[in-house]
């Protein structure tokens, strides 16, 4: 398996209640996000083609992207910070965002959405497997 699937560690900055920005761009080798990678890239995410023999993709966020990192307050990152769950929250944002577009824009199904919907959460999930520490 690929050892490295993160970028690097997280890089940004607090704006105020629940605003954070990234001040790099951040990805996510994924095989989750790959197994819809057409679909992701018609719905304007910024994902490589598989290069990897394990069939892997890297979704990206860009730098200056605005996330409120799981919805935590950040008073309680006191207790979450030690498990990186900001990075797989942050490549999940980007996947609902392209999916909020998808259904504004009506350039996609209702029905495509809602199975995106479910491959988004899969690529959380497997983000999840891969934080630092582990938790």
């Amino acid at each position: 398996m690929t050892s490295k699937v993160w970028s690097g560690m997280l890089d940004c900055t607090f704006h105020g209640k629940m605003h954070w920005e990234l001040n790099k761009e951040m990805w996510f080798l994924s095989k989750e996000a790959n197994k819809h990678h057409d679909t992701w890239k018609e719905m304007g995410v910024k994902i490589t083609d598989p290069r990897s023999s394990e069939g892997m993709s890297k979704v990206y966020a860009p730098k200056g992207y605005d996330t409120d990192l799981a919805s935590i307050p950040r008073a309680g990152w006191a207790l979450v910070a030690p498990w990186d769950v900001a990075r797989p929250a942050i490549i999940h944002d980007v996947l609902y965002g392209a999916l909020r577009d998808a259904l504004h824009n009506k350039t996609h199904e209702v029905k495509l959405v809602d199975e995106m919907r479910a491959a988004a959460d899969r690529t959380f999930l497997e983000g999840m497997t891969h934080v630092e520490p582990p938790i």
